[in-house]
């Protein structure tokens, strides 16, 4: 029995998989395996439309501030500070563990906000960062230095005001912790000591 191409009409030969007059393939474009992969290619097409509706559609829902962002980083920056808990630590049992084992210090300590109140060593000439001394000599080569982000003007201010040998209260999270460099912490806070 003789088989004909259903799209052009022209005679197929043989097992051929495609008309060779027209190129369609040989069940005409009504192939099982073609209905399968486009019902496939279409049900993919359909869950990505509605994986992104309903990204587009949750984000808003859950921050509606992502719209206005017309506020200042500096004052977003204070924001960000005011709204951080922060833990009470001594400096100077700080620099003993950090000195004792840096690995332990750093696991302890690590992405953690503390405050912590100090005497200021020395203060940077770009403002870039401050350090600070615990008050126990044993451990007088290791201090905590404090970075301050080039775009928060009322952090640099607030450091402008200081002076080195100074008590001062130190706001912010750890960064890192080091045996040699001691304490590396963002800085988002800092004022005299009461």
């Amino acid at each position: 029995m003789a088989k004909f191409c259903e799209k052009c009409g022209a005679p197929l030969e043989g097992e051929s998989q495609f008309c060779p007059k027209c190129g369609a393939s040989a069940g005409g474009g009504n192939s099982k395996k073609g209905k399968f992969k486009l019902g496939c290619l279409g049900f993919i097409a359909l869950l990505l439309v509605i994986g992104l509706f309903n990204s587009c559609g949750s984000n808003s829902k859950e921050n509606p501030s992502q719209t206005n962002t017309t506020s200042s980083s500096s004052a977003a920056q204070e924001q960000k500070s005011k709204e951080k808990v922060y833990e009470d630590a001594d400096i100077n049992v700080l620099i003993k563990e950090a000195k004792e084992n840096a690995a332990a210090a750093n696991q302890n300590y690590k992405k953690k906000n503390i405050k912590i109140t100090g005497v200021l060593k020395n203060i940077d000439s770009d403002v870039k960062y401050i350090t600070l001394d615990g008050t126990d000599k044993n451990y007088s080569m290791i201090h905590m230095t404090c970075r301050i982000n080039s775009k928060n003007d009322t952090l640099k201010e607030s450091v402008l005001k200081l002076k080195k040998g100074q008590m001062v209260t130190v706001y912010g999270t750890v960064k890192e912790v080091g045996d040699i460099m001691g304490y590396e912490l963002s800085l988002d806070k800092v004022e005299a000591a009461q």
